[in-house]
C-alpha cells in the first residue's frame, strides 16, 4: 500500500476556511490501537465545534483531523490486539481523525457493525439514536403513552426521537425551522410538526395538547425558544437539554418557578450514561434499525474535498437529517 494519503488537516481554530486537504503519511496503530481504512464519517457537530475550539474534553493537538463517528475496515493492528481484527467491519466514535482515507482508534471502544447494516447507515444511526433514546427514556423517563416535543424536528437526533417515541405509542409534536424542515420531519411519523420561524408555534404546540401541555421536551438547540420550554409543560412535566446548537446555552430557570409549575429540568451528556454493547437498548436500536422500522435520515453525501462547505452548511442550519463524507466508501 501506499505510505501517503488524502487527510483534512488544521493548524489552528477557526471557521470552515482552516481545514484544507493534504498529502500526509499513513498513521501507523501503537498499542492498543488498530488501523482503520475509512469509509464514511457522520457529519457531527462534534466535529464543527471542535475545528471552532469549543471542545475542551477530548485532546486536541495540530496538525488536528477532525471526524469522529465513523465506519471502516480494520487495516492493521498495534501490540496487543487481536489480529483476528483485520477485515472486521467497525464503527468508531471515540476519536477524532476520520476526515483522511485511514484513521487510528482505540481497539478496546470499537463497535462491531451488524452484518444487516451497510457501512454508510453505520457511519451515523449510533450517536443519533442512542442520544434520542437516553433523552427520551432516562433523562427524560418518557411513559407508554406520553406527549413529547422535540427542537430541531428535521435534524437526526429530533427524527430518531420521533420514531422511538412513536414505538412507545406516544404523541409526537416536532419544531422545526421553514416550511421545507417541517415537511421533511412530517415524513418519519411526527403528530404534529410546527414552523418555528413563525409567529404563533407556541400557541400551535398548546392546542395540539388541548392546552395540557406536553410530558417531555428534549431540546439540543437552546435560545431563544428554549424561554418557552417550561411554560408549554404539562404537570410534572420535564425539559431534557442535550445542547445549544442555536449558539447560546439557555437562561437558568429559578427554583420558584419549577415549583409552581410542577416542572423538572434535566441535561444529559451521553458518554457516561450510554448503554453498553449487546444490551436490551443496543439489541433493540440496532434491530429496529437493521429491519427498517426506524429509518436513518442520510441526506447526502459529500467527498474530502467537500468537507469545508458541508461545515458551513451545517453551521447556518442547511442541513437536513444527517450528511455523510463519504472517504473509502463501500470498500468493496
Amino acid at each position: 500500500m501506499s505510505t501517503t494519503m488524502q487527510a483534512i488537516q488544521m493548524d489552528a481554530f477557526g471557521g470552515p476556511e482552516v481545514m484544507e486537504l493534504r498529502e500526509v503519511a499513513v498513521p501507523e496503530p501503537g498499542p492498543g490501537e488498530v488501523r482503520l481504512k475509512v469509509a464514511y464519517v457522520g457529519m457531527n457537530p462534534f466535529d464543527a465545534m471542535a475545528r471552532a475550539g469549543k471542545i475542551n474534553f477530548m485532546p486536541i493537538s495540530f496538525p488536528f483531523t477532525p471526524g469522529l463517528e465513523h465506519t471502516g475496515v480494520v487495516d492493521a493492528v498495534g501490540e496487543g490486539v487481536d489480529a483476528g481484527l483485520v477485515g472486521q467491519r467497525v464503527i468508531s466514535r471515540a476519536n477524532f481523525g476520520a476526515y483522511a482515507e485511514y484513521s487510528i482508534a482505540k481497539a478496546d471502544v470499537l463497535l462491531m457493525l451488524d452484518d444487516r447494516i451497510d457501512l454508510k447507515t453505520g457511519s451515523v444511526y449510533r450517536g443519533c439514536s442512542f442520544t434520542a433514546w437516553h433523552a427520551l427514556y432516562k433523562a427524560g423517563r418518557l411513559q407508554f403513552g406520553e406527549t413529547c416535543l422535540l427542537h430541531s424536528a428535521a435534524g437526526p437526533i429530533g427524527i430518531m426521537g420521533a420514531q422511538i417515541a412513536k414505538s412507545s405509542s406516544c404523541t409526537v409534536i416536532g419544531l422545526a425551522g421553514g416550511p421545507d424542515k417541517v415537511a421533511f420531519a412530517k415524513t418519519f411519523g411526527a403528530d404534529h410538526v410546527f414552523d418555528y420561524t413563525q409567529d404563533g408555534w407556541v400557541e400551535q404546540v398548546k392546542d395540539a395538547t388541548g392546552g395540557r401541555g406536553v410530558d417531555v421536551i428534549v431540546d439540543g438547540n437552546g435560545k431563544p425558544n428554549a424561554a418557552h420550554n417550561i411554560e408549554l409543560l404539562a404537570p410534572l412535566g420535564r425539559v431534557v437539554y442535550i445542547g445549544a446548537t442555536a449558539g447560546d446555552m439557555p437562561d437558568p430557570v429559578d427554583i420558584p418557578t419549577l415549583i409552581f409549575k410542577n416542572a423538572s429540568v434535566a441535561g444529559m451528556n451521553l458518554a457516561p450514561i450510554e448503554d453498553p454493547p449487546d444490551s436490551p437498548t443496543d439489541r433493540t436500536i440496532i434491530e429496529s434499525v437493521a429491519t427498517g422500522a426506524w429509518r436513518v435520515p442520510i441526506t447526502e453525501e459529500v467527498s474530502l474535498a467537500g468537507v469545508a462547505d458541508l461545515h458551513h452548511r451545517l453551521e447556518s442550519r442547511q442541513v437536513r437529517g444527517r450528511a455523510v463524507i463519504r472517504v473509502g466508501g463501500d470498500l468493496t
